[in-house]
């Protein structure tokens, strides 16, 4: 797909520039007049209009009528507007024409392919092409590629750029916080405490968020110079390339953010085990940094300093914080009534602005295609990321294009959103969470053997799980389960397996108990299959290492051989080809033997546009936009390196609770 230059794009009318638009699809040019001697100019043509994602159709015309109609519905929900295709050209073909009756179900991607037909007609019959929910580029002044949008980025999310003038509804209010998740609901519960009214607009039909584990630094338990040493740290550890003001800001307000969580869930000191909202705080990894710390890639010595953390598990496994944050937003909508209004199924679509460029509102589209205009004192984008946006990925974070994503409908609608009133994406590269806990469970200590997905050790084992995708980039590829619809013919990166042997309790120094580990076993007694998703394990054992590889999916020759190699360079103590720790090589040989086919996705890109230590979204030269908030993953930037840092525990949630908490505060403060 070709891509136009942004001014090219935007001469001319708006119907000219979508029109452009439709040629930048890549299917035949824009032909400006139709034949005198019938309806069309014989060619084909290309539209593109938004549904679920994008939807591409390509018409053939003769000189009376359409011939052929191709439809790229890809980005489609697979069971329902890509299963819809055939149905929908045999009607097109029937009907020659955009009155079609679409299919029961796919209405979205019905409708979305009616508007890019109607544009392909338009092309042949010479006539302006109306732009429907064509979305154009937005232009940049600036040779600073991080502002720089395509029409791609844009139809891949919900944004609608030309200006929307016909409303079913206006709502006034003081806050809008768009989206609904760890940021979302905590920074609109504490602005409507604070006596804002506040409307909470939620792409999906309920509150979404993942992850279990959240995290705060307690100040009272913590020394002056332990901060000062954690500040460092975790400056380094992110390339010393983040926003000193912003961890400064986590450090004076995460306990306070932290706590209202655990108030408003319930979860007390003298009542931790409540069970509410389904979850419970059922672990702890809090800590005092005190000596010498690891994040698995550097080391830091705090000596006698100390800093205390509070880093809380909510769940068990299906439960996680998406259940938490679902309940705290109800019992809010219960306590604050009116003041607190949402409307789920309804994303923001655009931001209103006055005419000095302050944001006094936005626009929402519900179910029913209809828009509801929010007048507001101040918007909060907590929308979260972009890594379902493929353009996006491509131009900000590359490196994960080909790994299959944990989560879906995360299209940087927030980022659009925040660059065309004036703000700007965070320096490339952008860090991203890349992990898998839940193949099967194993600690990130390396007395196994790791093999590729061709059964060939491929690195030291000594590698982190949270940095091995920068390894997987260059191993072979797998299809298997549970992958993104874009992959499953070509697989995806991020696939391996680690395999031990049944004396792993004997040589490991914090071994996961076989009655845990039993818990993944695929193949095994689904009784045991708690607190875990049993769709995405992936464990097995084996009586043989030929069995295990079969069960893994593995060459069994090869596999063995590399088995056999590993055992040889164990024996001498010394390994020749990747130079693991002589402490680690410890021989397989007691029966049965252990499997974990790894899949590393993509959980999140924590990485957004830029944004002060109040969460209001700023320029590219550090001057707020006034009316507008980042927050969660959506404001950066926190971190800096490639990979988000795992030397904290909870660092992510913790981060999206404290600004949504900030941001939330701080907008109603300023009413």
């Amino acid at each position: 797909m070709s891509e136009l230059s942004r001014r090219d794009f935007l001469k001319g009318s708006l119907a000219g520039a979508a029109a452009i638009a439709m040629a930048g699809v890549g299917l035949g040019s824009v032909n400006t007049k139709a034949s005198a001697e019938g309806l069309y100019t014989p060619g084909t043509y290309s539209a593109i209009a938004d549904g679920m994602g994008t939807v591409i159709v390509t018409a053939t015309f003769d000189e009376n009528s359409i011939v052929d109609v191709v439809l790229d519905v890809s980005g489609e929900t697979p069971s329902i507007g890509q299963a819809a295709k055939d149905a929908l050209v045999e009607q097109i073909m029937s009907a020659q024409s955009t009155e079609i009756d679409g299919v029961s179900g796919a209405s979205i991607t019905s409708t979305a392919v009616r508007t890019a037909l109607k544009n392909c007609i338009a092309q042949a019959k010479g006539e302006a092409v109306d732009s429907g929910n064509v979305k154009p580029m937005v232009e940049s002044t600036s040779a600073f590629i991080l502002k720089d949008i395509t029409a791609d980025d844009i139809n891949a999310s919900t944004v609608v750029l030309e200006p929307i003038t016909d409303f079913a509804q206006e709502v006034d209010v003081d806050i809008v916080v768009a989206g609904a998740g760890a940021s979302g609901v905590i920074a609109a519960v504490k602005a409507a405490e604070m006596g804002a009214r506040v409307a909470v607009l939620q792409k999906e039909a309920v509150a979404v968020s993942q992850g279990n584990c959240s995290s705060a630094i307690i100040k009272s338990g913590s020394t002056e110079g332990g901060l000062k040493k954690w500040l460092t740290f975790a400056t380094a550890v992110n390339c010393w390339r983040n926003n000193r003001k912003l961890l400064e800001a986590y450090i004076d307000r995460s306990e306070e953010a932290l706590r209202f969580v655990c108030e408003k869930s319930g979860v007390t000191e003298e009542n931790e085990w409540v069970n509410k909202y389904g979850v419970t705080k059922y672990q702890d990894t809090s800590a005092v940094y005190t000596g010498v710390w690891h994040d698995g890639t550097q080391s830091y010595d705090f000596g006698d300093e100390k800093v205390e953390v509070f880093a809380p598990w909510f769940g068990p496994k299906p439960g996680n914080y998406g259940s938490l944050v679902s309940g705290i937003l109800k019992d809010a909508q219960e306590e604050y009534g009116d003041k607190l209004q949402v409307f789920f199924s309804t994303p923001i679509v655009q931001l209103v602005k006055d005419t000095d460029g302050t944001v006094i509102g936005c626009v929402g589209k519900d179910l029913d295609g209809n828009y509801i205009k929010f007048n507001a004192k101040s918007v909060i984008l907590a929308t979260g990321a972009y890594e379902n946006n493929a353009t996006m990925v491509r131009r900000f974070c590359p490196d994960i294009e080909k790994f299959d994503k944990k989560v879906v409908h995360r299209t940087g609608d927030g980022n659009i959103l925040a660059i065309e009133a004036g703000g700007c994406m965070e320096p490339v590269a952008h860090s991203r969470v890349m992990h898998d806990f839940d193949a099967g469970l194993m600690w990130d200590e390396p007395p196994y053997l790791i093999v590729n997905m061709n059964g060939e050790r491929f690195v030291s084992e000594e590698v982190d799980m949270a940095y091995i995708s920068n390894v997987l980039r260059w191993q072979p590829g797998y299809v298997g389960e549970n992958m993104d619809p874009e992959h499953q013919e070509s697989g995806s990166l991020g696939w391996y397996c680690q395999i031990y042997d049944n004396d792993y309790m004997d040589y490991a120094t914090g071994p996961v108990p076989d009655f845990v580990m039993a818990r993944y076993l695929k193949e095994e007694d689904p009784s045991l299959h708690v607190s875990v998703f049993p769709e995405l394990i992936d464990t097995f054992r084996a009586d043989t290492i030929e069995e295990l590889a079969e069960k893994l999916g593995l060459p069994v020759e090869k596999t063995v051989e590399t088995f056999n190699r590993y055992n040889e360079m164990c024996e001498k103590g010394e390994d020749l080809d990747f130079g693991k720790p002589a402490k680690y090589l410890h021989k397989f040989g007691t029966a049965p033997f252990w499997g974990i086919r790894r899949h590393i996705r993509c959980s999140s890109i924590t990485a957004g546009v830029l944004s002060d230590e109040y969460g209001r979204v700023t320029t590219e030269d550090g001057e707020v936009i006034k009316g507008l908030y980042a927050v969660g993953n959506l404001g950066g930037q926190f971190y800096g390196a490639p990979d988000y840092p795992f030397f904290h525990p909870g660092l992510s949630l913790g981060h999206a609770v404290t600004f949504g908490f900030i941001a939330g505060e701080h907008a109603a403060q300023n009413l």
